[in-house]
């Protein structure tokens, strides 16, 4: 059965208040919390999503949604090969910040579909930025590495960044230590 425009919109409202929560609260956010925060009753969320997990997925699957597309305007739009590689490697938008993967622990124990489904948005959508390190490989903007270990090092990275607050602690921001670690990338694989 299709979703109705109000289901839709409902959904919407209940993904950025769950984000919300999740931001102030942690995985400790309640189902009653969003249905007070959007002035609704709890039983009229569990019309469009049958539980916390459920929420959790969709809250998981639009961030990532909003990445790819970030990622896909930066390839996209204007700038050199260089500057676009630099940016795509970082283009990660406030939500996943917000995700928070210090929480991985907790959201293996308690929903461990939704850690999954995070593990696996970390390790796919890569084609366009592949494409792109191919591309400069190729005109010489790059030296040859082997992509797939590349690929492993950067979402190792993000991973770890996202889920242990060493560097927050330190005075080094989520953004920070990315932007520093495609800087330390890049002097590594750029052509001399």
């Amino acid at each position: 059965m299709a979703e109705t425009p109000s289901q839709t919109a409902l959904r919407e409202r209940l993904r950025a208040v769950g984000m919300e929560l999740f931001r102030r609260e942690g995985l400790r956010f309640t189902m009653q919390q969003a249905a007070e925060a959007i002035h609704i009753s709890k039983k009229t969320i569990y019309a469009v999503y049958p539980s916390k997990e459920a929420l959790l997925l969709d809250m998981v699957d639009d961030a990532f949604a909003q990445i790819h597309a970030r990622k896909q305007a930066i390839l996209d739009g204007p700038g050199t090969l260089t500057d676009k590689l630099r940016a795509v490697i970082i283009a990660l938008p406030e939500e996943y910040t917000a995700l928070d993967l210090q929480q991985m622990t907790l959201l293996d124990e308690r929903y461990p579909a939704v850690a999954a489904r995070v593990r696996e948005h970390l390790e796919n959508g890569w084609e366009p930025t592949l494409a792109l390190l191919e591309q400069g490989m190729e005109q010489g903007v790059l030296r040859r590495v082997s992509l797939p270990i590349l690929q492993r090092m950067i979402s190792a990275s993000i991973e770890d960044f996202l889920a242990d607050r060493t560097l927050e602690q330190q005075g080094i921001t989520y953004t920070q230590a990315l932007d520093e670690m495609v800087a330390i990338l890049w002097e590594g694989i750029a052509v001399r």
